[in-house]
Parts: C-alpha cells; sequence; structure tokens
C-alpha cells in the first residue's frame, strides 16, 4: 500500500531550487515531503500529481511571480484551499491572486534555508499543527466509512452425556460496549473490563440492541436565536464534529469558530462534547469546558458567536 504523504509541494518549474531547498528542509523536520521530483520512470505524471495532491494532509505552495501565472499551481492551490489544507508561502514579491489575498501566507521571501529564522519556525509550527488536524479528520473518516463485519459464533458441538452429577456453571455476563467514533490521536472511550470475579478474557463487542439509536427520540442540536424556522443539527451514531469548513458535519460559517472546533458524540450512555483545541474556546451554559464534558438535554453548547441547544425530539411512530 502506497503510503500518504503529509506534505504536497506546489510550485513553479522556473523555482525548482527553492523547491528543492523547501523539500530538504521539511524532511529534515519530520515531515513526509512529496513533490514532482519523487515522479518514476514509466508513470503517468498528471495521474500521480493528482494522486499526491488529494492524499497530503498539507500542500506548501509557493507562491512566486512564475507560480500566480501558472495554471497548474493555482489549480492545485483552489482544491487545497477547498479541502482545508493550504499553506501557502510567499517566496518572492508577487501579486497573489485574488482569492488568496485573504488567506493568511507566511512571508519567505527572504528565507535562504536558514532553520533557526523566526519565520521560518512559525511555518514548520503551523505545519504541523494542520498535519495533526487533518489526520484526526481521516482517521475519523475512515472510522465512519468501514462497516466492521462480526461473524456469528460456531455453533458448539454436541457434548457427550454424563452420568455424575455437577453443579450448575453461571453464565458469563458479557457488559455492552457503545463503539462509537474512534480515534488514536483523540481517544474517547475506555474498555469496559469484566468483574473481577468473572473469568472472561474475550473482546467485548458493541451490541445494536443497546444503542440509543434504536429507540425513536432522536437527538439533535438547535440553533438558538433563529425562531421557528431555526436550523437543526442530528446528533448520529458516530456523533458531529462541527467546524467551520469542510471536513466538519456541522459547518457553521462564523470566523471565530475554528476549522475542526469541537465534538459531540455519545460516550457511556449520554451526549459529550469535547474541545479540539480551537482558538476561541468551546462552551457549555457559558462555562468554557476543558477536554471533555457531558452535554445535558436542555443545555446550550456555544462556538464562536453560535449557540445550539440539546434537544430530544418527540418519538416518531413506528411504520
Amino acid at each position: 500500500m502506497l503510503s500518504e504523504p503529509d506534505i504536497f509541494i506546489s510550485y513553479s518549474r522556473e523555482d525548482r531550487p527553492i523547491a528543492r531547498l523547501f523539500a530538504d528542509a521539511l524532511g529534515d523536520e519530520g515531515f513526509d515531503v512529496w513533490w514532482d521530483a519523487a515522479l518514476h520512470s514509466g508513470e503517468t505524471f498528471d495521474e500521480v500529481i493528482e494522486r499526491n495532491l488529494r492524499a497530503a494532509k498539507a500542500v506548501v505552495v509557493l507562491w512566486s511571480p512564475r507560480s500566480v501565472a501558472s495554471r497548474w499551481v493555482r489549480a492545485e492551490a483552489t482544491l487545497a484551499d477547498r479541502r482545508g489544507r493550504l499553506a501557502p508561502a510567499i517566496i518572492e514579491a508577487c501579486d497573489r491572486p485574488i482569492i488568496f489575498e485573504l488567506t493568511h501566507t507566511a512571508e519567505l521571501s527572504h528565507w535562504a534555508g536558514d532553520r533557526n529564522d523566526n519565520t521560518w519556525g512559525q511555518f514548520v509550527a503551523d505545519l504541523k499543527r494542520l498535519v495533526s488536524e487533518n489526520s484526526v479528520a481521516e482517521s475519523r473518516i475512515a472510522t465512519k466509512t468501514v462497516k466492521a463485519t462480526i461473524p456469528a459464533a460456531p455453533e458448539p458441538a454436541p457434548q457427550p452425556s454424563i452420568e455424575v452429577p455437577t453443579p450448575p456453571v453461571s453464565e458469563a455476563r458479557a457488559e455492552p460496549l457503545f463503539g462509537g467514533r474512534t480515534s488514536s490521536a483523540f481517544p474517547r472511550f475506555t474498555r469496559q473490563e469484566p468483574d473481577e470475579d468473572d473469568g472472561s478474557d474475550q473482546t467485548q463487542f458493541f451490541s445494536h440492541a443497546d444503542s440509543p439509536f434504536n429507540q425513536a427520540e432522536q437527538h439533535v442540536l438547535e440553533l438558538l436565536d433563529e425562531g421557528e424556522d431555526a436550523d437543526s443539527y442530528a446528533i448520529g451514531p458516530l456523533g458531529v464534529r462541527i467546524g467551520r469548513t469542510a471536513p466538519a458535519d456541522v459547518v457553521l460559517l462564523d470566523p471565530r469558530i475554528s476549522r475542526t472546533h469541537c465534538e459531540v458524540v455519545f460516550a457511556n450512555g449520554e451526549v459529550v462534547v469535547s474541545d479540539l483545541d480551537s482558538t476561541n474556546g468551546t462552551f457549555v451554559d457559558d462555562e468554557r469546558i476543558e477536554g471533555t464534558v457531558a452535554l445535558p438535554v436542555g443545555s446550550i453548547l456555544q462556538v464562536g458567536g453560535i449557540r445550539l441547544v440539546h434537544e430530544v425530539r418527540a418519538p416518531v411512530a413506528a411504520r
């Protein structure tokens, strides 16, 4: 299986020497970097470029008068910006395309490879944060799309009858787990261990019959202050992630909201909310939260200037 790069470098051919400087320096910082110098003989270059562009967790666009005039670089920058993965840097004074003028861009036209340069250090720190955020997002999407099938247990072989009476053996108790959204970067749930006097050490699986989604009630987040026609967002089996841009499940257009701001999920029979290192914080009933806290029915979740109330909709009649 081909590895997915941390960083894709987009640049103009005329700027190849500086692109190599960036690629080498970022590689030394610990990133897995892909740029078109990595193309191999016989590969279809446009297909390979697009595949790595879409797979990269961050796209470093090197702006110069040559790259501004390049349709390839503009297209790559547009796709990266749309997917929340754009990390632009100016390597020579130029007028950037107007749609990118409002995007924060590192001013590195003076940089000649000094790893101790303050602007370079900040650029690397921003890249590490972007790569980390998108790694978590990809892990979450993969968890949602992969459907695991648990095979039925084989029928036990018939046992011969035994004449000598034996005392009855109590059945091992299996506690179902709610195995909702999982992420190695943000572990949410802990495995429920069996009782000390229970000799079973078998893996315990989520039981669909115990899921809160088997019930007719639906947990939702409804926008406040918008009257009777306020939008509401259902909290599904895998929860919802709230942010300013995709791949968030709930996209709220408020500049005070981070791209990936917070996450609302079910855990141990209740709804909980976790702040995802947002810039301006996540609030429950006007209190800024740290880590993961409960979100009771009726409580108000605030992100940026937007408030949502946790409600439970009336049961739906069975059909």
